[in-house]
């Protein structure tokens, strides 16, 4: 039995964790998300056109850069608050628990996360785990969830590889002693992946309507747009590939994939890596899912030009991995007290707490922090 002083030391270090994550990293959008945030269905179906839509029925014909600021500091708020409240809830009143907690609002790619503001990320995350709240094993539950992971792919595409597979690994823990276990655990990501589909069949417009479409949204907004930002409406996925491909020969890329891409690589591996002790044995099939959806948004880095926002969103699904493995599996709490010691814990602390990604928005700290710091006292010595 832990000492209930004890824990409320390590409860009280978990709030104190979130907020300092907030004040810290909650800084205004840059122009590229913030005009994201206004795409809406004016011109008929669009890929991330649903929280625009309703985001209109608010602000109305116009739309100033207040109201676009306030809707990304409350989206940031809602899925950093959905994280804490699903971690803190699922899991049971253990020392490990809170160090897992602790470690995971402390962590580099939580800090990345609260400062993607403007992306809808974090609506994502707190679709995710509404649905992740309800039960899997029954009927209702699997509706709500499929029902959830349409309205997430039409917040945003991003979802199918960030959370759908996620979803799936929930109904496989859930349903894994059932016959059509497997069959239910894809259904996520078949419909996700349908979803797709339909909006790239209906809702991509061509070079001029794409033009006309940001012209429409530029006359709605009283700040101005970032052109590659509704440039996006017009690209088709080969197009996507075309231009990542020109992106890898250069050498910026590079230097993020190194400083930012593999920083966050490694905390999701070592994630897997505990999560495959709180599974113990389990058939291949049922790691490899696990490995899968916590790596599944790392593959966007193949299409889509977001090095920090894929790895954030990896290292998030670690995470949320594991509170999944001891909600569903008898031994996985006792597994998580032996595995994350406070030697361990200690040492990723001081490793998350130290770590820096480049900012999304328009901060730009990273620059004195490691690993960037590097390039600066580079620039600061070769003067």
């Amino acid at each position: 039995m832990s000492d209930p002083r004890k824990l409320q030391m390590l409860q009280l270090a978990t709030l104190v964790s979130l907020l300092l994550a907030l004040v810290n990293h909650l800084l205004p959008p840059k122009a590229f998300s913030a005009t994201q945030m206004l795409f809406d269905y004016e011109f008929g179906l669009t890929r991330r056109g649903l929280f625009g839509e309703v985001f209109s029925w608010i602000t109305g014909t116009s739309v100033s850069v207040s109201e676009v600021y306030a809707a990304a500091a409350v989206l940031a708020l809602i899925g950093a608050l959905a994280f804490y409240l699903f971690l803190s809830r699922q899991l049971p009143q253990q020392v490990s628990s809170y160090l897992l907690l602790i470690l995971g609002l402390n962590s580099f790619a939580f800090a990345s996360f609260v400062g993607n503001t403007g992306y809808l990320d974090a609506l994502l995350l707190a679709v995710t785990l509404l649905a992740l709240a309800s039960d899997g094993r029954s009927t209702v539950g699997l509706s709500l969830r499929l029902g959830l992971v349409v309205i997430g792919v039409m917040i945003h595409e991003n979802m199918l590889p960030y959370f759908t597979v996620l979803i799936g690994f929930d109904l496989w823990l859930a349903r894994r002693d059932t016959r059509l276990g497997w069959l239910v655990a894809l259904s996520p990501v078949l419909v996700g992946g349908l979803t797709i589909a339909a909006l790239a069949g209906l809702g991509t417009f061509s070079t001029q309507q794409a033009a006309d479409y940001a012209q429409y949204l530029q006359s709605r907004a009283d700040f101005k747009l970032d052109p590659n930002s509704t440039d996006v409406a017009g690209r088709t996925i080969g197009q996507n590939f075309a231009l990542m491909a020109e992106l890898r020969g250069t050498t910026k890329y590079w230097a993020w994939v190194l400083f930012d891409g593999i920083p966050l690589l490694a905390m999701s591996l070592w994630l897997s890596w505990l999560a495959a002790r709180l599974l113990g044995a389990v058939d291949v099939a049922g790691k490899v899912m696990m490995v899968g959806a916590v790596l599944a948004p790392i593959s966007l880095n193949f299409i889509a030009f977001d090095v920090v926002r894929f790895g954030a969103a990896s290292v998030l699904c670690g995470f949320l991995v594991l509170v999944l493995l001891v909600r569903h599996l008898p031994d996985a709490a006792q597994r998580l007290e032996q595995s994350l010691s406070w030697p361990v814990f200690v040492v990723l602390l001081v490793l998350n707490a130290n770590m820096f990604t480049i900012e999304v928005n328009v901060g730009a700290g990273h620059v004195s922090q490691f690993p960037w710091v590097l390039l600066t006292q580079l620039q600061w010595f070769g003067n």
